[in-house]
Order: C-alpha cells, then sequence, then structure tokens
C-alpha cells in the first residue's frame, strides 16, 4: 500500500511541476539574426532613407529561456529576459517585445519578401516615440 501511495504521489509532483513551455510569438524569432540595413526615421530632405550599418550586430533570441543577447562587433553589450506584448494603447495594436532588463520596448514585424525581422527604435516602456528607426535582420542559418 505504501509503494502505491509513494507512486501516486510521485505522479502527482512530475504533473504538477511547471513546464517551460516557450512563447509562439517568441518561437518566432528564435534564433540569431543579423543588422543587414536600418531605414532612417525622417530622413532629411536628399538624404538617404537606408544605410548599411557600419557594424557587425547579431541578435540570439532563445525562446524557451526567455532570453536575447545583442553583440556588435562579436562583443556583448546586451542581455535580457524578454517578453512579447501587445501594445493595447496604440491607435493600432501592435506586437512588441519588451526587454525586461533595461525595461525597453520594441514593435516588431516581419517582412515578406525577403524575409526579415524588424524592429523599431526602442523606447523606455511606457514611453511612445513620434519617429525612429527601423532596423532590418536576417536570419542566419
Amino acid at each position: 500500500m505504501k509503494t502505491l501511495l509513494m507512486h501516486i504521489l510521485s505522479i502527482l509532483f512530475v504533473t504538477s511541476c511547471e513546464t517551460n513551455i516557450p512563447d509562439p510569438q517568441l518561437n518566432e524569432i528564435n534564433g540569431r539574426w543579423k543588422l543587414v540595413k536600418i531605414g532612417a526615421g525622417f530622413p532629411a530632405p536628399g538624404s538617404p532613407s537606408e544605410k548599411v550599418p557600419e557594424y557587425e550586430e547579431i541578435l540570439e533570441f532563445n525562446a524557451s529561456k526567455k532570453s536575447f543577447t545583442r553583440t556588435k562587433d562579436g562583443k556583448v553589450v546586451e542581455r535580457s529576459t524578454v517578453s512579447m506584448r501587445v501594445d493595447e494603447n496604440a491607435s493600432i495594436k501592435r506586437d512588441m517585445i519588451v526587454f525586461e532588463n533595461t525595461k525597453t520596448y520594441s514593435y516588431l514585424w516581419f517582412t515578406e519578401t525577403p524575409k526579415y525581422l524588424v524592429l523599431y527604435q526602442s523606447a523606455p516602456v511606457g514611453a511612445r516615440l513620434a519617429d525612429g528607426n527601423l532596423f532590418f535582420y536576417e536570419k542566419i542559418k
């Protein structure tokens, strides 16, 4: 009888443990992304609306750990836990990624052809930017 009780308690314990199921939206950005171009938010007349970055920037998202690392020219410059939210206060509901360690966020979306992950200029959580750059990242295989 004790053995049966121990087995039942073990099963209940194992099934009650929290599993770490990745957020489906984080799964979509999971992996490594390389910055390939920057879109100027409000270019001056006659100036380019896009530019090629003068540095190498890699973003790495781990959906199961809800973590993020940014490297510039091979050096880690930012690490954070991340979460996905919908900005309910915007006039158009938009997906945003929140960088918990710095309390900042970026709107994000994907382009179709070619497929880019696009991040809007980051801002403090709660702030609204009127204008900002767009950062286009390609998935690294």
